[in-house]
């Protein structure tokens, strides 16, 4: 799967490139900021977008910029957040979230439940921590 990753903390945004790409997704880049995702999401046609909630742009601008990524490349995304009441209070905004801290399988297991959903099928189980908003990608 093509996955773009925004999140404003260096080592977690490394961590996470690192562990997807040793399960076999491609990461189309790592944004740290809402220009560099937007500039990422149009030229690299990710599939799926793992968005942090709050950037260093300002707080809750993941959201903003889940929408915006939806709305003109066609894109999902799925919060990697802390932020649980935010991202529930803002489903429209993502497939759902992944809180934050979280291990590596799960993470994974959660990619492929969403992967699903972006496929027409729905997740038979889903891992602990993730919150599914939608069980349809449009």
């Amino acid at each position: 799967m093509r996955i773009l990753v925004v999140e404003d903390e260096p080592l977690i945004a490394m961590w996470t490139h690192a562990i997807l790409q040793e399960a076999g997704h491609t990461v189309i880049g790592l944004a740290q900021s809402q220009a560099e995702a937007m500039a990422l999401a149009e030229r690299g046609r990710p599939e799926l977008v793992l968005m942090d909630i709050n950037l260093s742009d300002g707080h809750g601008v993941g959201i903003t910029l889940a929408r915006h990524i939806q709305q003109h490349c066609g894109v999902r995304s799925l919060f990697l957040s802390g932020q649980c009441e935010e991202a529930r209070t803002n489903r429209d905004a993502a497939l759902g979230y992944l809180a934050k801290p979280w291990e590596a399988p799960t993470l994974l297991a959660s990619i492929a439940a969403v992967q699903q959903i972006i496929e027409g099928r729905v997740p038979r189980c889903l891992p602990p921590g993730l919150e599914l908003f939608r069980q349809e990608a449009n």
